[in-house]
């Protein structure tokens, strides 16, 4: 997917949206060149601003970063929410299964995103805004899982346990097939990341076999 950054328009006093257009360029920094290839100064040149610029909204790179990741997971959550009401039904394990599908479907979607998220982000100081809103991000994401494998195991529709190590397996499993299709590990058994329709099959596959691991 073409990441575009909305650039200053030579005639304007200010950027109008400078913080977006930050976090899409720094966006399309990482997609191109990873973590090493990504600076405020690269960002703010993408976005057409002085070098300068990015500090009013960004202390350093790896505050971009954690705000990147946070969309990633705002969108994550948002992708997987959307799948479960689509699904349209109140079964458990169908609702599960739609989950697991949002969760491929987002990071064939939305790569940089994906692979931003999953990546280290660190900053000089933990309790920092940005990385406060971002672990807030990522626990409201996993929740989506965990309150399903939960209500579940309460149901009675999925084996007794922890419910947190139940969640990590199913994440485990449609993490890794996420992963394996953006990186086009799985070109050989025609699965393209570049059609949706060609990684459905497997996604199904492999979300009945997480269902018949963990059902009652």
């Amino acid at each position: 997917m073409s990441i575009r950054v909305a650039r200053k328009r030579a005639d304007a006093y200010q950027h109008g949206d400078l913080r977006r257009a930050l976090i899409q360029a720094g966006l399309k920094l990482l997609s191109e060149g990873g973590v090493a290839g990504l600076s405020l100064r690269a960002a703010a040149e993408l976005a057409g601003v002085s070098h300068a610029a990015p500090y009013r909204h960004f202390r350093d790179k790896n505050a971009l970063v954690a705000a990147i990741a946070e969309e990633g997971f705002r969108l994550l959550t948002a992708e997987m929410r959307a799948a479960v009401a689509g699904s349209g039904s109140n079964d458990l394990l169908a609702r599960l299964r739609a989950a697991g599908g949002g969760y491929v479907t987002f990071a064939l979607r939305h790569p940089a995103h994906f692979r931003t998220i999953f990546s280290e982000v660190t900053c000089a100081d933990e309790t920092e805004p940005e990385m406060r809103a971002l672990r807030a991000a990522g626990e409201e994401a996993y929740a989506v899982l965990r309150d399903l494998v939960s209500e579940g195991i309460r149901r009675g529709r999925l084996r007794g346990g922890d419910p947190d190590q139940l969640s990590l397996a199913a994440w485990s499993l449609v993490h890794g097939l996420s992963m394996l299709t953006i990186s086009g590990q799985l070109a050989g058994q025609g699965v393209d990341p570049a059609d949706p329709v060609s990684v459905q099959p497997v996604t199904a596959a492999l979300v009945h076999l997480l269902e018949t691991g963990i059902k009652a």
